[in-house]
């Protein structure tokens, strides 16, 4: 009967002392790969964004812009997985990686636009210097595309497919004058028993 107090005691003093412990944080490089559920991670956009990117700018449409810089917008990248996928953070990296080439030039998104055109308004009447209305760049060309997963899954194992993909539609014939999709595909194997 002792032992069995003695015991219960212990046990509970372990609970109270492992519910007590302290979160512990870790600082990462931003671009060091870590997996720790197997769902869409930054590791999967940075992988993502380099190919499609290269793909893009390597594509045949770039030929016809060869006397200037094509004027590239962002369209919507819709999320059609079956999880939350932030696809916002897909089309920043994408813009971010266009833009840095130097080879295409962007105008702002059309959620951006508004804000744009409000302060051009504004500047119409209480700026000294306003700037010039209509005057914008149009987009030769919008980026659009999606994300879907297809997931095999049987006792413990599973393995999550995610295919994006993208295309560039030539704004002025509707023509999709580039397509490219990119493939991150996951193993995915969880213990039968847990705690």
């Amino acid at each position: 009967m002792r032992k069995s107090i003695i015991i219960a005691w212990m046990v509970l003093a372990v609970l109270v002392m492992s519910s007590c412990a302290s979160t512990s944080v870790t600082r990462l490089a931003s671009d060091k790969d870590m997996d720790l559920s197997g769902y869409w991670n930054d590791t999967d956009i940075r992988q993502v964004a380099s190919s499609l990117v290269s793909s893009c700018l390597d594509g045949d449409w770039m030929k016809t812009f060869a006397l200037k810089k094509p004027v590239v917008r962002v369209g919507r990248i819709i999320n059609n997985s079956s999880e939350h996928i932030d696809t916002a953070i897909i089309s920043q990296k994408m813009e971010e990686a266009l833009i840095n080439s130097g080879k295409v030039l962007f105008v702002a998104s059309a959620s951006t636009i508004a804000d744009v055109r409000q302060e051009q308004a504004d500047q119409q009447y209480f700026s000294a210097d306003p700037v010039k209305l209509a005057a914008e760049k149009g987009a030769d060309c919008l980026l659009q595309g999606s994300v879907r997963t297809n997931i095999d899954q049987i006792e413990g194992k599973a393995v999550r497919t995610y295919y994006v993909s993208l295309e560039l539609v030539n704004v002025q014939t509707a023509e999709k004058i580039w397509v490219g999709n990119d493939t991150v595909k996951k193993y995915i194997t969880r213990p039968k028993y847990r705690f």
